[in-house]
């Protein structure tokens, strides 16, 4: 399986559960938490843009169940910077997850302050 780069150009997809509280605000806003990994995690996860076929399928074919974020590459490496980078690491064959080629991560230490301002510079996708 070939991993590719993952160019400045292209996009990191963020998949935003809708039922998770934390993750959305009152008002129905999009909190910094989806920005945010669990101790132990490898990186953030998420998709490449250049690599799905379509934004339905970066949200499992569910619209109903999750929005979803953009943030552009190029912005995660060199304006948020300090030590994050994108990369590209499908998922294949795994035992209990679906194939994703698209699957990528975000890798390097995301503060609360780095959430926020992924957040700050990602927008919204239409799913509709």
């Amino acid at each position: 399986m070939e991993i590719v780069l993952i160019s400045n150009e292209d996009n990191f997809l963020r998949r935003v559960p809708t039922w998770l509280p934390n993750l959305i605000k009152d008002d129905g806003s999009i909190s910094s938490a989806v920005f945010k990994t669990k101790r132990g995690d490898d990186g953030l996860s998420g998709d490449a843009e250049s690599l799905i076929v379509s934004y339905q399928q970066a949200v499992l074919n569910q619209p109903e169940k999750f929005r979803l974020l953009k943030v552009n590459v190029g912005t995660v490496r060199n304006q948020i910077n300090d030590g994050l980078d994108v990369i590209h690491n499908p998922i294949i064959d795994h035992p209990e997850i679906q194939d994703n080629y698209a699957h990528c991560l975000i890798i390097g230490n995301i503060t609360d302050g780095k959430a926020k301002q992924l957040l700050k510079c990602s927008a919204e996708v239409s799913l509709v």
